[in-house]
């Protein structure tokens, strides 16, 4: 199965709200062309070994997409809040390595992403929703300043930073979805690829 743009744009169709779908696909035609070939892990450290090399973080996004519509189903979301929450999954990585794209991962892309998505156009409410999912989805590790660089912080940034996380620490139902599905979908020794039939556990399934 070939996981390129084609089938993240598959997963964006499986979008119900049309307002919604028509946001996630603007943006995604706005993003960084270095997004689609990026690996997931700029250091290679990180996340599972087909999620590295050329393609690999646009596989760890489809990845995401299938846990969070899991997610979804055993949190019994309604159809507004699996839309906002597979917007949120979809462009949570679109600005990893930077909105001018680097060759490392910037540690603040949450907070990043969350206001470059300012320019595109949605109901605010339901955009807030979408931007709040993708700025808190690296709890804990969700930042305003990079805290890698090598100088001095101030008290000033080393607060915003402390206050960042003490908001992130009480996510939302959406911002929670979002968080989760990044983590299990990054985790080495959880190796999988989306699209193989399972066997669920809701009452209707049993039956079958």
């Amino acid at each position: 199965m070939n996981f390129g743009k084609d089938y993240l744009f598959k997963e964006v169709e499986g979008i119900k709200d049309d307002k919604i779908k028509k946001f996630v696909i603007t943006v995604l035609d706005n993003t960084n062309p270095e997004f689609w070939k990026a690996p997931s892990s700029s250091s290679g450290k990180y996340h599972p070994p087909e999620d590295q090399g050329e393609g690999g973080l646009l596989r760890h996004v489809i990845k995401a997409v299938s846990v969070c519509k899991q997610y979804a189903r055993r949190a019994v979301f309604s159809e507004s809040e699996t839309d906002t929450s597979l917007a949120a999954v979809i462009l949570h990585d679109v600005c990893k390595n930077g909105i001018e794209w680097g060759k490392n991962t910037d540690y603040a892309h949450g907070y990043l992403t969350y206001n470059w998505l300012d320019q595109f156009k949605l109901d605010k409410r339901i955009k807030e929703t979408i931007k709040n999912g993708v700025r808190y989805h690296m709890f804990p590790w969700c930042y305003i300043i990079s805290p890698f660089e090598d100088r001095n912080y101030t008290d000033k940034e080393m607060k915003v930073n402390l206050e960042e996380y003490q908001r992130a620490s009480y996510p939302s139902r959406i911002e929670l979805a979002v968080r989760e599905a990044d983590y299990w979908a990054s985790r080495k020794n959880m190796s999988f690829l989306p699209g193989v039939n399972a066997l669920h556990d809701m009452p209707e399934e049993e039956k079958e």
